[in-house]
C-alpha cells in the first residue's frame, strides 16, 4: 500500500464482491484507517487528537480524524487477521 497508486485493501469473507461486510484498510506510508463500509465500525484510538488527516493523495481522496489513523503496522495487520478469522467487527477494537 502506498496511500496513492494502491491505498486500498479490501477483505471478504464471502464469495461475492459486493459483500457490504467487507472490511477496509486504506492509506499507506505508516498511517492507516481501518473501517466497515457500511459505517457499523471504525478503527479508533482514543490517545490520538480529532485533527483532520488526508489519506489516498490520489483520485477522490479519504479524510478522517487522527483517532481513526494506525500508525502500527504490526496492530493494522493484527487486526485484519482477527477480522479474517471471525469475519466480525465485535472484537476488532480489542487488539492490542
Amino acid at each position: 500500500m502506498d496511500n496513492f497508486c494502491f491505498p486500498i485493501v479490501q477483505l471478504h469473507c464471502t464469495e461475492f464482491d459486493d459483500d457490504q461486510d467487507m472490511f477496509n484498510i486504506l492509506g499507506g506510508a505508516g498511517r492507516y484507517a481501518m473501517f466497515h463500509m457500511m459505517g457499523e465500525w471504525q478503527y479508533v484510538d482514543e490517545s490520538r487528537g480529532d485533527g483532520a488527516v488526508h489519506l489516498w493523495e490520489s483520485d477522490q481522496g479519504y479524510d478522517c480524524e487522527e483517532r481513526n489513523v494506525a500508525t502500527d503496522i504490526e496492530k493494522v495487520l493484527r487486526i485484519a487477521k482477527r477480522f479474517y478469522e471471525t469475519g466480525s467487527y465485535a472484537q476488532l477494537g480489542t487488539v492490542e
